[in-house]
């Protein structure tokens, strides 16, 4: 190996084959680790996690391209060091200054970020970034690019369920991804041994993903190692894996007391044998490339520099309480465009297959991932059938695993911040994913505004397959695929949540909601999706709804945030109901029930956006009918029916005439597979209209 003495500043990021800048950046990530651990003990900042031993990360990130992203864990302030040279970032962000690289103060320190240098938001979950790692490899397979991703975690994280979707994410696909474990044999006070079975390397051969163990303790080897993981990726002959063997030197963060549960004799045990910084120094002195009184001398210059610009930190802004709801949800901003296109009469499932072809034709790297979206059929729904059929390779089926699902598609939206389709067969089956989803959805706050994740999640809502419930076709699709899910959707932060109720708005709003910079869950009501549009007892079709089945052909785009108010009968309102999803035609054949036989006149509010719901639509319909209908096809435990029927009580009360009436699924597991049983789960044309005919009466 030939070795490279050129002199570096200690800012300067080390070079690859800069034995001494290595080592330079080893140092100051320990000094840095020192300073901030110190600091925290006088009550400067409330919190510290620490790097003592996991330097040698430091060389790991040498082996590789300064275009090769990074996914890094919270011990990994040498990993930053190296690729950025960055030595203010992590005190600006220890002492919360607006000025931080990494989240503005907003996150915990040694939580790392750079769009610049292409290291992704780093997150407090342990291993949590993972599937979002294999995301970005996937992307990156996608355009036959030779960048890779590494993704490091510590051994507590190879046990957890966001490792192993990496590991089939990686295995599956062939990504080019390097999986660093830093097994330090401390999962927080647990003592190694119990996160997975038997040896981790022959665990990871025979899962087809290459990997070798190596002494981290040993900078010259790991980086030789690295480098032979790293041409093995680049080569095309898929992912590999380094188990990398550490001491960790303190204890697992500031709120530790590492004498509570580590014995006097294996904390120095470790100090003495497991120290990369003092066994690199060594090497470096014995090989006449430092003068074992540089040791010392570099230790007190770093020491210096940091005190120095730890002056410079204290003196540049905190964050202010009135940025807090700053960054949480990014609206596209709708530009009015009238559809151009031959209106034709489809069905929900057609527009969604329509939608997504266009998605496709504008974007290239656009793509959907789900369980079957890629076979002939389009998936058990059918709904990415147009795009097999006419855009091969654009629709790809996954393995059955919902996270993996989230993470291949965030992952790659977190890169280049443009969305793709997540197709989740039945919501009910989102919940393997859920920690996945929350992230996505708070990466632009936690990062205050510096990383968006454009997701689109398209999933099956709500009870069966066929028509409306009013027309009697029941589903039989009982516990485990009839949950509604607004429930769970509309109480993330940073989350968009659409629930069309027409085929014209299915279409206009999945092309809007790719514009979205914040994460979207697109609800499509089974029932919906074959229906016709509502009719009323005598079987006519309500035509001021009829309309939303003529679809126009091509790009057309809907507000998102915006519901539509529709009158049905003349005069003055005397009520407005608000719904959502197959509600929306069940409201409307009760209301036009109502009308035929009184000659009143109901407003409709068809919120289609809940979250963020249209507030102003919504007490504009209150004020002017006084009374108000709040129906859901929700079961009524914590729904978002609830909270909307609790708004307006906060909001809206000197405009009511009486108590808004709220109208649910039974307090029950949704829903029964019985059909007489399914009909008297929901709410239908028939209980509606009773309930208007009450509220009226009072």
């Amino acid at each position: 190996m030939t070795i490279n003495l050129r002199a570096t500043q200690t800012e300067t990021p080390a070079g690859s084959l800069d034995v001494v800048a290595l080592y330079r950046t080893m140092v100051t990530a320990r000094v840095t680790n020192d300073l901030l651990k110190t600091r925290k003990t006088q009550g400067r900042f409330p919190f510290y996690i620490g790097c003592a031993g996991h330097e040698v990360m430091a060389a790991v990130v040498a082996a590789l391209d300064e275009n090769d992203w990074l996914a890094l864990y919270y011990r990994d302030l040498a990993a930053w060091l190296q690729r950025t040279g960055d030595i203010h970032g992590p005190i600006q962000e220890a002492y919360s200054r607006i000025t931080g690289p990494m989240n503005a103060g907003r996150n915990m320190p040694s939580h790392y970020a750079s769009k610049e240098y292409k290291i992704l938001p780093s997150v407090s979950e342990v291993a949590g970034l993972a599937p979002f790692a294999g995301g970005v490899g996937f992307s990156l397979k996608q355009e036959k690019s030779t960048t890779l991703i590494l993704c490091s975690m510590g051994d507590g994280g190879a046990a957890t369920n966001d490792f192993s979707v990496l590991f089939r994410q990686a295995g599956i696909h062939r990504l080019p991804i390097l999986i660093v474990v830093e097994d330090n044999g401390w999962a927080i006070t647990q003592p190694g041994g119990n996160q997975w079975s038997g040896s981790l390397v022959d665990w990871s051969n025979a899962g087809n993903v290459y990997a070798e163990e190596v002494d981290g303790s040993d900078v010259m080897a790991t980086y030789e190692t690295t480098c032979r993981l790293v041409e093995h990726i680049r080569s095309g002959q898929g992912p590999a894996l380094l188990h990398l063997r550490l001491g960790l030197l303190d204890a697992h963060s500031s709120s530790t007391d590492i004498r509570s549960y580590r014995t006097k004799e294996e904390i120095a045990q470790t100090a003495a044998t497991k120290d990369a910084v003092k066994n690199f120094g060594l090497w470096l002195v014995e090989k006449n490339l430092l003068q074992e009184g540089d040791i010392e001398r570099i230790r007190k210059e770093i020491r210096a520099q940091l005190e120095k610009v730890e002056q410079e930190v204290l003196t540049e802004p905190e964050p202010t309480a009135d940025r807090v709801l700053e960054h949480v949800l990014s609206v596209p901003e709708w530009r009015e465009n009238t559809p151009r296109g031959t209106r034709r009469t489809l069905t929900m499932l057609g527009a969604i297959n329509e939608a997504l072809v266009e998605l496709a034709q504008r974007d290239p790297g656009f793509f959907v991932y789900g369980q079957d979206v890629g076979s002939p059929k389009g998936g058990v729904f059918g709904a990415t059938a147009s795009l097999v059929s006419q855009l091969p390779g654009r629709a790809i089926s996954s393995p059955l695993n919902e996270q993996m699902i989230i993470g291949i598609v965030a992952g790659a939206g977190l890169r280049d911040g443009k969305a793709r389709c997540a197709e989740i067969q039945f919501v009910d089956y989102h919940q393997s994913a859920t920690q996945s989803i929350r992230l996505a959805a708070r990466f632009f706050y936690q990062t205050n505004g510096k990383w968006n994740d454009p997701l689109l999640i398209r999933t099956k809502s709500g009870s069966g397959g066929g028509g409306p419930i009013s027309s009697s076709s029941v589903g039989g699709g009982a516990y485990g695929h009839s949950n509604t899910g607004e429930q769970w959707f509309t109480t993330i932060p940073g989350m968009i949540t659409i629930c069309p109720a027409s085929p014209f708005d299915a279409k206009g709003l999945l092309l809007e909601a790719a514009r979205a910079q914040s994460p979207v869950t697109f609800l499509e009501r089974g029932r919906l999706y074959r229906s016709e549009p509502p009719k009323d007892a005598q079987g006519k079709i309500i035509p001021e709804m009829a309309e939303y089945w003529n679809v126009p052909e091509g790009y057309y785009t809907l507000p998102i945030g915006k519901a539509r108010r529709l009158r049905l009968g003349t005069g003055p309102v005397s009520l407005a109901i608000i719904a959502w999803g197959t509600m929306v035609l069940e409201a409307c054949s009760a209301a036009v029930n109502v009308i035929n036989r009184t000659g009143i006149s109901i407003e409709v509010v068809d919120l289609r956006t809940l979250a963020p719901f249209d507030e102003e639509a919504v007490a504009a319909a209150v004020k002017e009918a006084n009374r108000v209908m709040v129906v859901t096809e929700e079961i009524d435990l914590t729904s978002f029916g609830r909270h909307l029927h609790s708004w307006i009580v906060q909001n809206c009360f000197y405009d009511l005439d009486g108590t808004p009436v709220f109208l649910s699924a039974v307090p029950a597991p949704p829903a029964p597979y019985s059909g007489t049983e399914e009909e008297g789960f929901y709410p239908s044309a028939v209980t509606i209209e009773a309930r208007i005919n009450d509220l009226l009466a009072e």
